[in-house]
C-alpha cells in the first residue's frame, strides 16, 4: 500500500477469502504432518532407513492457536475442532467469538495464546501492526514441545530469529510456507533443520489450476454489484492495509 492510494478516495476491493479453503487445508496438512512425526520418516525413507519416531502429538488434547482470525483463520479452526483440538485465536477486528473458538483474544493477549498453543498457527495478512510480530522474544514464549506453522506472510516472523530458535531447539519444530525473503535461498541453514517442513509458497495452490476462475468470479460479482448500487465484497480499510 503506497501513501497516495491509502489517502485517496478511491474504493479499493481485494479477493479476500476466495482461497481460504486451500490455504486452510494446506496449514493443517503441516500440523499433521508435525503432530504425525512425518518430516523425520519422510526424511528415513531416502535414506532407506526404518526406524520409529519420537511419541507423536495427541491432538486431542492439544491447544492450536491462531494469529488472525478471519477467512482462513476460520477455516483452520474448523480443521483443528473436526480434530478436537481446543482453539484460541487473536484478532483485532473480530468481535464475536465463534462457537468452535474457546477463547477469542485483541492482540494485546498474543503472550497468551503463544504460552498456552501446542499449535500457533499464522494466518495474519502483512500491515504494519503484524510486521515482525514473532521475534526471539515472542518465540521464547512457547512450549519447548510447540510447533509454529506460518501461511500468513513472511515478514510476520524474523527469519533470522525463527532460524536460531529452531536450530537451538527451543521449539520443536515449524511447518512454513512463506518467508521473510522469497525464494528461501538455497544455502539458507532452514533446508537442513531436522524439524522444519519447507514448502514454496504454495499453500494456495488450486486443484486443476483454477486459481484465475476464482479470481474472476470475485471480480466479475463485484463489477456487478458496482453497476447495480449494491455494497463491494471485500473493501479492503486502506489505512489498515487490508
Amino acid at each position: 500500500m503506497f501513501p497516495e492510494l491509502a489517502q485517496s478516495d478511491v474504493i479499493l476491493t481485494n479477493t479476500r477469502g476466495m482461497l481460504a479453503d486451500l490455504v486452510a487445508d494446506h496449514a493443517f496438512a503441516l500440523v499433521l504432518s508435525l503432530a504425525r512425526e512425518l518430516h523425520f520418516y519422510m526424511r528415513n525413507q531416502l535414506e532407506n532407513h526404518w526406524e520409529r519416531s519420537m511419541p507423536v502429538v495427541d491432538l486431542p488434547n492439544s491447544t492450536l492457536g491462531i494469529i488472525g482470525l478471519g477467512e482462513i483463520g476460520i477455516e483452520v479452526a474448523r480443521r483443528a475442532a473436526a480434530f478436537g483440538m481446543q482453539v484460541v485465536a487473536v484478532d483485532p477486528r473480530r468481535a464475536e467469538k465463534p462457537e468452535i473458538v474457546a477463547e477469542l483474544w485483541k492482540p494485546d493477549r498474543l503472550n497468551d495464546l503463544l504460552t498456552n498453543s501446542d499449535f500457533v498457527v499464522i494466518c495474519a495478512p502483512h500491515t504494519p501492526e503484524t510486521e515482525k510480530m514473532i521475534r526471539a522474544e515472542q518465540l521464547r514464549l512457547m512450549k519447548k514441545t510447540a510447533y509454529l506453522v506460518n501461511v500468513g506472510r513472511g515478514v510476520i516472523v524474523d527469519l533470522a530469529d525463527l532460524t536460531e530458535t529452531l536450530r537451538a531447539g527451543k521449539i520443536a519444530g515449524a511447518g512454513l510456507d512463506v518467508f521473510e525473503m522469497e525464494p528461501l535461498p538455497a544455502d539458507h541453514p532452514l533446508w537442513t533443520l531436522p524439524n522444519v517442513i519447507i514448502t514454496p509458497h504454495a499453500a494456495s495452490e488450486c486443484p486443476n489450476n483454477k486459481v484465475g476462475e476464482r479470481r474472476l468470479q470475485t471480480f466479475l460479482d463485484n463489477t456487478r454489484r458496482f453497476i447495480t448500487g449494491e455494497p463491494l465484497r471485500n473493501v479492503v480499510d486502506k489505512p489498515a492495509w487490508y
